[in-house]
Parts: structure tokens; C-alpha cells; sequence
């Protein structure tokens, strides 16, 4: 049987539907002994059927933000290149190109909560390919964070009796402005808790001041109906809340009242 590298080639054209018979037959026998291409196999389809459902929107214009950004990027002095080994990913370059133009899409739609939920569930299963290792420490994590992106960011360490493993974080890029994102093993799957130094319907160029989002109010930690919100996006569930002039989102394939309860222990760590 092919190893993953040998059927990496295959697997673009399966996701799509669009492969021959010989090889949807060689990837179907080797997706059945590989979790990890059966899961991203499950990512490149819900990206598909992603541009599927705004092929429409492709075809407009780009929003006038990111025109701005592209148009002072080119104003901008020319850097030397500066030349590096790529190594092997294995992604090939069709299933890499519907990823990124799935975000673009979704980062080109407006502001509304089903919009911005949209794109983190993209995102999520995006940067769920390739986790970090899981050597990760809070206290550094958030220096470094602070350090490299101006504001401070509080982050839930790991916790045995959650189930909850802490990953790593990563910026990720969103229209409304740099996304802290956190990953997790939650019971053994994936998890990733978003913090937007904003609220959805924010100016995405006006931030709340750094220091001022640490000072607020920490005597209400459960995470009530009215104060958030539940939605579903492309197979995983998200909620959704805003607090202190920040926006947090948790994502995971598990039931809405199952979320609350790890949103609970977030939330109390991360006011």
C-alpha cells in the first residue's frame, strides 16, 4: 500500500470528487488504514464545498480595506529576497490553494458573527494539519506574544481534570484584525480558543487599549445565553463572546452544552 507521501498526489483530485477510479480505489484503501489523511481528506472537502457555496462572492471586487493594505504594500520599498530551503509539506499545492482562497473568501464578507465564525472554522481546520508539539509554557507564550504584537494576552494552561492539553498559539491573520489563536487536545481532539483585540462590529483598524482590556470586571465567569453566542460552521461548533472589548471564540466538533464547560474554564483563566 502507498505511504502518505506517495498517495499525497491523489488526494486534491479525491477531495474534489474528480479522481479516476484506479486511484479513488488506492486512496479509499489507504484513507481507511490513516487517520491523519482521513481527517484532512474531511478538511479539503469542507473547504471545497466552502468555495462552492461563494463562488458567487469571488467574483465581486475586494473589500476596500484590504485595497488599502495591497496598495501601500506595494508603495513600499522592495526587500532583496532572501533565499530558503522549503521543506516537503504534505499538502499538495491544489488542496493549499483551496485553503487560502477558502480564508480569502471568508475574510472578504463583511463583519457579522456568521461570517467571522465561518473563517475561524476554516482557520481551525487549517492549523490543525500541522499542531505545535505540545512543549508549550504559558508564562513565556505570553511574553512572546506581548512582545511581538502589543498587547497582552492571557492564556489557559493545560488542565487534567478538563481534558484540556495546551499546544501552542499562533497568529493568524483576519479582517478585523490579528486573531491570538490557542490550541488544545480537548479530550484527544482538536480545540482552538480565538481572542480578537476587538469586538466583531468594531472599526478592524481600532483596537481597545492594551492596558486597558486587563482591567475589568472578573466577578462573572459562567458563560450565560445572553451573553454569548452558539454557532455551527462546516462540521464544528463555536461559541462566541465578548468581553472587555475583546472577542473570544471556542471551536471544536463536540455538542454546544459540552463547550460550555471547557468556555467556562477559559473564560475564568483568560478575564
Amino acid at each position: 500500500m502507498p505511504n502518505c507521501q506517495e498517495i499525497e498526489r491523489a488526494l486534491a483530485a479525491y477531495a474534489e470528487g474528480a479522481s479516476a477510479a484506479a486511484d479513488r480505489h488506492q486512496v479509499e484503501a489507504h484513507l481507511q488504514a490513516c487517520p491523519a489523511c482521513r481527517s484532512r481528506v474531511t478538511a479539503e472537502r469542507n473547504a471545497c464545498e466552502l468555495l462552492r457555496a461563494r463562488r458567487t462572492e469571488l467574483r465581486g471586487c475586494a473589500p476596500e480595506a484590504l485595497r488599502r493594505r495591497c496598495a501601500a504594500q506595494r508603495a513600499a520599498p522592495a526587500l532583496a529576497p532572501v533565499p530558503a530551503r522549503r521543506p516537503w509539506v504534505p499538502l499538495s499545492l491544489a488542496a493549499s490553494l483551496v485553503f487560502a482562497a477558502g480564508l480569502l473568501v471568508m475574510f472578504g464578507l463583511g463583519g457579522s458573527v456568521e461570517t467571522y465564525a465561518a473563517q475561524l472554522a476554516v482557520d481551525h481546520m487549517k492549523c490543525f494539519q500541522f499542531p505545535p508539539d505540545g512543549n508549550a509554557d504559558v508564562t513565556v507564550m505570553g511574553e512572546q506574544w506581548r512582545a511581538a504584537n502589543g498587547w497582552p494576552l492571557r492564556i489557559a494552561p493545560s488542565e487534567k481534570a478538563e481534558g484540556l492539553e495546551l499546544l501552542g498559539i499562533r497568529r493568524c491573520g483576519s479582517t478585523r484584525g490579528r486573531v491570538a489563536h490557542m490550541l488544545y487536545r480537548w479530550r484527544g481532539q482538536p480545540l482552538s480558543v480565538y481572542v480578537l483585540n476587538s469586538r466583531i462590529k468594531d472599526n478592524p483598524e481600532s483596537a481597545p487599549n492594551a492596558e486597558a482590556t486587563l482591567a475589568h470586571d472578573h466577578a462573572d465567569h459562567v458563560v450565560h445565553a445572553e451573553d454569548y453566542e452558539g454557532v455551527r460552521k462546516f462540521g464544528v461548533e463555536e461559541i462566541i463572546w465578548e468581553h472587555g472589548g475583546r472577542t473570544y471564540t471556542i471551536v471544536a466538533q463536540a455538542p454546544d452544552p459540552e463547550l460550555r464547560r471547557v468556555a467556562r474554564y477559559v473564560r475564568r483563566l483568560t478575564h
